[in-house]
Order: C-alpha cells, then sequence, then structure tokens
C-alpha cells in the first residue's frame, strides 16, 4: 500500500496499517462515517419547504406536499400564479452528516409579527424569507441568516424531506401567512 493510500486510510477512521489495509475503522470509530479530515463544508443552494406548512391557494391552504402541477396559488397581492414544478427531495442520516449545512431552519410562530406565520414551520436554510414588517416594506433574507434571532434554530434531525416548487419565474407566496420568494 502506497504512503498516499495509507495517509488517505488513516485519516479515513482506521488507526493502523492492517485496519487501513483491510478497510476496517479505529476501534470506537463509526461505521459507515469515513470522513476525512481534510474535506471543506458543503453549503446547501436548495430552497424549499418540511413538513406540512400550508401554501395559500385559490381554493384555501393547502400542504406544501399536497401541491400539484397546474395548481392556483393565491400570491400576497391577490393575484394567482400557476405551480409550473414540484418535486420532494429525501436526505438521509448520512447525507445530513457530511453536510449539515442542509439541517432545516425552524421559523416560529409570529416571529416576525401576529401571524407571521401562523404556526412554526421549518424551510430550507437557502430558503428566501420576508423578515420586513409590513407588506409594504419587503425584506427578504435567506433563512439560515436568521439563525442569530431568538427562537430560530436549526432542527436536527435523522431524515429530511424538502418540498419544493417554483411558478416558472421568482415569486412571493403565502405559507403559513409568511410570504416566502419561490424562484425556479
Amino acid at each position: 500500500m502506497s504512503a498516499s493510500v495509507f495517509h488517505r486510510h488513516l485519516a479515513d477512521g482506521a488507526a493502523t496499517p492492517r485496519q487501513a489495509r483491510q478497510g476496517e475503522a479505529a476501534p470506537g470509530a463509526a461505521p459507515g462515517r469515513r470522513r476525512s479530515a481534510a474535506s471543506a463544508p458543503i453549503s446547501w443552494t436548495l430552497a424549499g419547504l418540511c413538513g406540512t406548512a400550508r401554501v395559500a391557494t385559490s381554493f384555501g391552504e393547502l400542504p406544501v406536499q399536497a401541491l400539484r402541477r397546474n395548481d392556483p396559488l393565491r400570491l400576497p397581492g391577490g393575484r394567482l400564479a400557476t405551480v409550473e414544478w414540484v418535486d420532494r427531495i429525501s436526505l438521509d442520516e448520512g447525507f445530513l452528516d457530511a453536510c449539515p449545512d442542509a439541517l432545516p431552519v425552524l421559523i416560529p410562530a409570529h416571529a416576525f409579527g401576529p401571524g407571521r406565520p401562523k404556526n412554526p414551520i421549518m424551510v430550507s436554510p437557502h430558503q428566501i424569507v420576508d423578515t420586513g414588517s409590513s407588506p409594504y416594506q419587503r425584506a427578504f433574507r435567506r433563512a439560515r441568516s436568521l439563525l442569530d434571532r431568538p427562537g430560530f434554530l436549526r432542527k436536527p434531525e435523522f431524515l429530511v424531506s424538502y418540498h419544493l416548487f417554483h411558478c416558472g419565474a421568482p415569486e412571493a407566496v403565502q405559507v403559513e401567512g409568511l410570504t416566502l420568494l419561490m424562484e425556479p
């Protein structure tokens, strides 16, 4: 075994050359969790919603997981936009361990004023949220930049499912009374 391969294996959790040759982890090392100490953190860049957050549609509020292509969304100004694309991404414990930035951000109920949001919601850290004090004063920020506020936190999870959708163009949509910017 070459020195570079041996050192890579040692960095991946093997304690001895024999363990490195046989692909064994060091005693006490978590199985299946080998990760190089030199690897750079991965930044999560997909926006989305978790859980049962309710999205305003022309026929009432609908849980995000029930949205379908061509559903009409009611936008903050009262006009309608059609859902063009819907997807769901599930992240397992291994991925979340390798990319902790993908853990959702919990936004507490009434964090931006009464009914904004109506209920606590979990969003992707890359989701753009309206933090403005009124509908006439919009201030959009990524959810990860809100973590310094009281009550906002990363929600530790072993399995995360993000529900993603957009209307073909950037649109501000209402989710639990909170305005979120959904982009293609």
